[in-house]
């Protein structure tokens, strides 16, 4: 039986991989409209991974691969 905290993870990972499916899809109807149609619009917007979330996704990274290394070990 998964613990709590792996729960957490893979609801995490869940909802990751939905937006991740979300983006997809965007880009494949992207890919379908005429180019010739397409209007470039300038807007000044940072889309760098904001420093928490690169720290989350290391955290999480840092816990599979400690799982992964450590896969008799159980965390509570």
């Amino acid at each position: 039986m998964e613990n709590k905290k792996q729960e957490l993870i893979n609801q995490l990972w869940e909802k990751y991989a939905k937006a991740l499916g979300l983006a997809n899809s965007l880009l494949d109807e992207l890919e379908k409209k005429p180019k010739e149609v397409m209007v470039e619009v300038e807007a000044n917007v940072d889309l760098s991974t904001p420093p928490a979330i690169a720290e989350l996704e290391r955290q999480v990274q840092e816990k599979l691969s400690k799982n992964d290394s450590n896969p008799d070990e159980t965390n509570t």
